[in-house]
């Protein structure tokens, strides 16, 4: 196919669904999000939920479902070797916290913060 022709109609799809993306991202109903604790990361994660592997307060990693809605996994270290590296608060629970951003480099490419329990896009 003709590069500028696959541009165009880029251009085009990106275009036609700007209204949708711009609606859902004003009105679409807020999650809070919540610390969960497991052994081992589940399956098929719930939204609003980040989880926490480990033992005894020891977390090694987090896992959660993309905030935008694509349906990816994200997983992240907690490790403190190990880089790149985020950390939660002491006391884990309730309203989940993460620091820092997240930044998918692949995918949907979305960044966002996980503080107190909401999203805050980037």
């Amino acid at each position: 196919m003709n590069p500028i022709l696959t541009l165009l109609l880029a251009a085009w799809a990106w275009f036609v669904s700007a209204p949708s993306r711009l609606f859902h991202r004003l009105f679409r109903r807020q999650v809070i999000w919540l610390f969960e604790h497991v052994e081992d990361f589940p399956d098929e994660p719930a939204p609003g939920r980040v989880y926490l592997a480990g033992d005894a307060g020891e977390f090694w990693g987090a896992a959660m479902t993309c905030p935008c809605g694509c349906g990816e996994t994200i997983g992240l270290n907690l490790l403190p070797q190990v880089r790149p590296r985020w950390s939660v608060p002491s006391a884990a629970s309730g309203p989940a916290t993460l620091m820092p951003s997240v930044w998918r480099r692949s995918g949907c490419k979305s960044h966002f913060i996980v503080r107190k329990g909401q999203i805050v896009w980037c």
